[in-house]
């Protein structure tokens, strides 16, 4: 008679669909194993460019090496790509014809959370190094302006779509920093460049559908340069130092304890 009652508890489960998030799992007796599943999407920022050693100190590894000092198994997947841009990663999770649909999909659609970081290559690539800032602007604001409203439609279509694989996902976005912030040479570059950043910032609308983490105003709150800004050639660096990087994570995950 008793294992008739425990075949019926454990159908009943199965039938209930019970799901614990972050995953716990049962291995034998009181012993138990929990697991966390981390997807990082975005551009050059979640991959870690310019850093010495990525996979060391990218803010997406840095979270890794704190989840595993809380959970036995932690997997993470890093879809951060160089240079891409909002349009694009709405286009890999919606269109089907792309290589990547499914990996994407498939992948969100078992995470936990999900963090992003997307945005700055919208305007970064608008930017010609061979022309004064201020004259760059002006000559080519309408370029910078339809930048900024189209990344106002694109974000909250990226957010709602990783909500369709995955209703339950937790969704932390870092918004838009200025590279130029605290060092002397771009002071110039700084002025010119905030109110466009400010205005890109707008798009990460107000929601109770992902956590906004506030890397702009952390980075400005900040005496040193979180960045390594260089030039190199017709290309800017506007990428995260090591700094940046362990601040950017301490950022998510303090969002990630509330």
């Amino acid at each position: 008679m008793k294992w008739i009652i425990r075949i019926g508890v454990i159908m009943f489960a199965v039938f209930c669909g019970i799901k614990a998030v972050p995953e716990e799992k049962v291995s034998s007796g009181d012993i138990t194993s929990t697991s966390i599943r981390y997807v990082a999407l975005g551009d050059s920022i979640a991959y870690g460019y310019g850093l010495s050693d990525r996979k060391e100190q990218s803010y997406v590894e840095l979270i890794r090496k704190n989840l595993e000092t809380k959970y036995d198994s932690v997997f993470v997947t890093n879809f951060g790509e160089n240079g891409m841009q909002s349009g694009e990663l709405l286009d890999i999770l919606t269109n089907p014809e792309r290589k990547e649909y499914k990996k994407y999909r498939a992948t969100i659609k078992h995470a936990d959370f999900v963090t992003i970081s997307i945005g700055s290559n919208d305007l970064l690539h608008l930017i010609q190094l061979d022309l004064n800032m201020e004259e760059m602007i002006k000559r080519d604001a309408h370029k910078f302006d339809e930048a900024c409203v189209q990344f106002a439609k694109t974000f909250p279509k990226i957010i709602r779509e990783i909500r369709a694989v995955n209703p339950t996902v937790k969704i932390y976005a870092d918004n838009i920093y200025n590279p130029a912030k605290g060092i002397d040479a771009f002071s110039q570059v700084y002025s010119v460049a905030d109110d466009y950043i400010n205005r890109m910032n707008r798009g990460f609308y107000p929601s109770d559908e992902y956590v906004l983490v506030d890397i702009k105003k952390c980075f400005d709150g900040e005496k040193e340069s979180m960045v390594n800004l260089s030039f190199k050639g017709r290309e800017i660096d506007p990428h995260p130092s090591e700094k940046g990087h362990k601040k950017i994570a301490q950022m998510v995950i303090k969002a990630m304890e509330r």
